[in-house]
């Protein structure tokens, strides 16, 4: 092994190609999939934040704008997997290059929409992009860093969940409030056809490049049918994917309708909301990921189900600071729950998706991926956006309101309000995020107890010490 070789490894860096060019670092690949990854969120904050201005233009009702909010989302999950299968078996550039093109120029024709099919119908293509560099790009992370810089790696490449999503909410605020939403989305559309041109000039070291002398040869097997379905015997997985969807449902219902909620219910100008939840959204999840890349290293020294602990920890802390931001009639002291809320949630990212990249053996990492993406997808921020607005719209009719329920959740702080004459519940529909977070911290500490056997059998399986079917049986 040459001296630089043995230092790129020594620094967390899998081997570079001998190629003597800026494109062949593993850091410029990590900056063109932080790009794409920043892009996407800047679209979903813009479309949520200017929520509102569509739906008075385009008159859309609230389970309506639920089911618009979530379109991507549903075709990005339903192709998630057929994107996992062949991100483990071709050329992984292409196809993110392909579908980040498509994604902007879906972002750009959301600008043009004139109606609830056609919106639905662009809000729907971006998800077949998404789906591609969602599947792809983190498998194509751990192949270019060693496991002991991973959690710091996931955790830079999901840092654009929160700038993007700052981003957002001030770019959609600032159009809606001037009346030019459709400009926002050109904004947005343009540089992503950038990244997806940069997306191939990245350099990618193949399949199980970071897991050792013989990972190659082991990471480039392709995998069987069953080596797909052995991922379902591994009970961390299955944990780790439970507890991400509990805390995606909570992070897609605050997503979708925070903007809302904040404009409805406590009477904030909508230019305001998208200032003052840009600004937390940003600072939260900046603090928040800050907290995962490092705080779960820290807590390793002392157990090998950190990834776990520290989940469990996080999300047990949000909910109770979820329920307080969702029932203070103050608007302040509302913010900063929900700060503290937001803090927790986004400190799992990195952790959870560390967790995925380290207990499935690498040639069938990306279709791991995708299958993590699917389950936490359908049962997150799938359903609680469409959810929440049926719960809005439910709880603002006469019977409930009369119903001992609607009057116990009327004494609690959780009140009908009237909008453009239509009466919705939205602080009862938002607090259902409170009971899945409190299932998702259960999930988190059981699966603790599966994750250093998990580890060691996707570490032998990645570097052929043992047959694939073997290593998790």
């Amino acid at each position: 092994m040459s001296s630089s070789t043995s230092h790129s490894a020594a620094g967390g860096v899998a081997p570079p190609s001998a190629r003597p060019s800026i494109f062949a670092s593993p850091i410029f690949a990590l900056a063109v999939l932080f790009s794409m990854n920043l892009l996407n969120y800047v679209d979903r904050y813009v479309f949520f934040s200017a929520g509102p201005e569509i739906c008075e233009e385009l008159h859309f009702s609230d389970p309506q704008f639920g089911q618009l909010s979530v379109s991507f989302m549903i075709v990005y999950t339903i192709v998630s997997p057929f994107v996992g299968y062949v991100g483990d078996r071709y050329n992984r550039k292409r196809l993110l290059a392909f579908g980040v093109g498509l994604w902007s120029i879906a972002t750009v024709g959301t600008a043009f929409a004139r109606g609830y099919y056609d919106m639905f119908f662009w809000r729907a293509l971006l998800g077949i992009g998404e789906a591609s560099y969602g599947s792809i790009a983190p498998a194509l992370l751990a192949d270019l860093f060693k496991v002991k810089s991973r959690g710091r790696v996931m955790g830079l490449y999901y840092f654009a969940l929160p700038v993007g999503g700052a981003i957002g909410y001030l770019i959609g605020g600032h159009f809606a409030h001037t009346g030019a939403w459709r400009h926002a989305f050109w904004v947005v559309g343009i540089p992503g056809l950038i990244a997806a041109f940069a997306g191939l000039l990245m350099h990618d070291p193949g399949r199980g490049a970071s897991e050792g002398s013989d990972a190659s040869k082991a990471g480039g097997q392709k995998p069987t049918m069953r080596d797909y379905f052995e991922i379902f015997k591994t009970p961390s997985f299955l944990f780790n994917t439970a507890g991400q969807a509990a805390v995606t449902f909570a992070i897609g219902a605050y997503a979708v309708w925070g903007a809302t909620f904040y404009n409805r219910v406590r009477g904030m100008d909508l230019n305001v909301v998208g200032r003052d939840i840009g600004v937390l959204t940003a600072a939260a999840g900046a603090v928040g990921i800050i907290l995962g890349m490092f705080v779960p290293d820290l807590i390793r020294k002392v157990t090998r189900r950190a990834y776990f602990i520290w989940p469990f920890l996080a999300v047990a802390i949000a909910a109770p600071f979820a329920t307080f931001a969702l029932l203070e009639p103050v608007k302040n002291p509302s913010l900063v729950y929900l700060f503290v809320a937001s803090v927790m949630m986004a400190s799992v990212l990195a952790p959870s998706n560390t967790i995925t990249a380290n207990v499935v053996p690498a040639n069938r990492r990306a279709a791991g991926y995708a299958i993590c993406i699917f389950l936490v997808h359908l049962f997150g921020d799938i359903s609680s956006p469409w959810l929440i607005g049926e719960i809005s719209k439910l709880f603002g009719s006469a019977q409930i309101i009369e119903s001992p329920i609607g009057k116990f959740f009327d004494s609690i702080g959780a009140s009908p309000t009237t909008d453009k004459m239509e009466v919705t519940n939205l602080t009862v529909g938002m607090l259902s995020v409170v009971p899945m977070l409190a299932l998702g911290a259960f999930f988190y500490l059981v699966g603790a107890r599966y994750l250093p056997e998990d580890e060691r059998k996707a570490r032998e399986a990645s570097s052929g010490e043992t047959e694939l079917p073997v290593a998790f049986h």
